[in-house]
């Protein structure tokens, strides 16, 4: 071939390769996918174990150590349960960003399996590489995506392991009646799945996937009329391919009975209770033996909860004006409960109340004209027996009602939204959040169109949030200055 043949046709080739790396560029791929593989400890494949996505956290840096739930309507990605095929594999998509740019490292998922023991683990996975990453690197993705439109990660294979049997019954005359299913919570993932236990007849339950090594048990009856009866905490000794007969004895429910304290004026509105219940003698930090329930409070500030297990009771109030009054914690920022030590017999508490502010928000767009239709938002924290925390009283649920519901039907009301700590901006751009702890340092706001400036916060990260300083029983006052959504969007660089 003469020179300037070969000069020209590595010349097209250039420009065929520039013009195929932007057209890559800008064509809109599908979401990224991870390839998640389930084997047994053998290493081999386990077909049809069920794997449902649940959340994610960033990449390396600044936002790294945060956990975001997977919220379908924002992502545009499903959170629908997919099964392993005969090889072990199953392809899981995921939202590209955690949030606005800020890319996803990391995902969450539970896997079940009939014959194993659960799992819900974290994995690596991988998007476009970040700025300033290696051309190799660059050279990878772009070959992944030429051949499939999609990044396809491949994370540590997810191994599950044979479980221990247990079955427990009930010792003659402690039954509640003679046809009531046995229900049971045992430590470990999984345990409070519907097809966890199985009943084979009246006062019988059986499990074939409890995690070996030692793990609590409490076996749980309910009346016709809702009272509940529950037994001791047990230990088990789980070995996988073995199994344990339990014989427990249930004893009935406490009841506690109370109310808010007189600085209260009557009547009392929009009342409720939340009481917590943590084993006695079992490390917190265990959510599996928990025991949630709530309850309106009536007009006089009485209120009563029944069907309580004995140990470490938690109690929050809020009502319209008033908040229950902190409890011992470590962090000012986050609300305690009251606690009290609960037995087999019924408590009589009165609940510490305090009062609550209520902010008034001028929103403004960026032409500093009045801004209607924005929704305001805080995020009051409450933190339970040392497992975790939720939005204060949007834990309005029975855990009596996991038990009771139709399979496959998640129990109405599991998690609430709080009125009390929003406010939508009316025509004259004021938002009013009528009912707060005193201990709120910020708030959010949403709007389609605008957002809060960002913010620089701890560790380099940034958040839209406006900083404010509450005075109890008072209204306070608040004005923020939106811009446009992908004026500054934030990213990892």
């Amino acid at each position: 071939m003469k020179p300037r043949v070969l000069r020209l046709t590595l010349l097209a080739m250039a420009i065929c390769i520039v013009v195929l790396f932007v057209w890559m560029l800008r064509r809109e791929p599908g979401p990224p996918v991870a390839m998640i593989r389930v084997v047994d400890a053998a290493g081999k494949p386990i077909a049809g174990a069920v794997i449902k996505p649940d959340g994610m956290r960033p990449k390396s840096g600044p936002y790294s150590s945060g956990h975001y739930g997977w919220r379908t309507s924002e992502k545009g990605v499903t959170d629908d349960p997919v099964k392993t095929d005969a090889d072990g594999n199953a392809r899981v998509p995921y939202p590209k960003h955690v949030f606005e740019r800020i890319e996803t490292g990391q995902i969450s998922f539970s896997v079940n399996h009939p014959l194993f023991v659960s799992d819900r683990p974290f994995r690596d996975v991988s998007t476009a590489p970040a700025s300033g990453a290696p051309w190799r690197v660059w050279a990878d993705y772009i070959w992944n995506r030429v051949r499939h439109n999609q990044l396809i990660a491949r994370p540590d294979p997810v191994v599950l392991h044979k479980g221990a049997a247990i079955r427990l019954s009930v010792r003659p005359g402690f039954a509640v009646t003679t046809t009531a299913p046995l229900f049971a919570q045992a430590t470990g993932d999984g345990s409070h799945e519907t097809d966890f236990w199985s009943r084979p007849e009246p006062g019988v339950a059986v499990a074939a996937r409890l995690a070996s090594g030692q793990q609590l048990v409490r076996a749980i009856q309910f009346e016709t009329n809702g009272i509940t009866w529950f037994s001791d905490i047990m230990a088990v000794a789980g070995k996988a391919g073995a199994t344990n007969e339990l014989v427990v004895e249930l004893k009935r429910g406490a009841t506690v009975r109370g109310q808010l304290d007189r600085s209260i004026p009557r009547p009392v509105t929009n009342g409720r209770v939340i009481a917590h219940v943590g084993p006695v003698d079992v490390a917190t930090g265990n959510p599996s033996l928990r025991w949630h329930a709530w309850t309106t409070v009536r007009e006089d500030g009485s209120f009563e909860i029944g069907s309580l297990p004995p140990g470490r009771l938690e109690v929050t109030a809020l009502c319209d004006g008033f908040i229950s009054t902190n409890g011992l914690g470590q962090f000012s920022s986050v609300t305690y409960p009251q606690k009290h030590l609960l037995g087999t017999n019924a408590l009589d508490i009165t609940i510490g109340m305090e009062r609550t502010a209520r902010l008034e928000v001028r929103i403004f767009d960026d032409q500093g004209k009045p801004l209607p239709g924005a929704s305001v938002s805080t995020s009051p924290n409450v933190y339970y027996d040392g497992w975790g925390s939720t939005i204060f009283a949007s834990d309005c649920y029975n855990s009596a009602d996991q038990f009771l519901a139709a399979p496959g039907l998640k129990p109405k009301g599991w998690w609430r939204s709080v009125p009390d700590f929003t406010g939508t901006s009316d025509a004259a751009g004021l938002a009013v959040v009528p009912n707060l702890p005193a201990n709120v340092a910020s708030f959010y706001v949403e709007h389609d169109r605008y957002a809060l400036p960002a913010v620089v916060a701890a560790a380099g990260s940034k958040r839209r949030e406006s900083d404010v300083t509450l005075k109890a029983g008072e209204t306070n006052h608040a004005a923020v200055k939106l811009e446009l959504r992908e004026q500054t969007p934030i990213t990892h660089y």
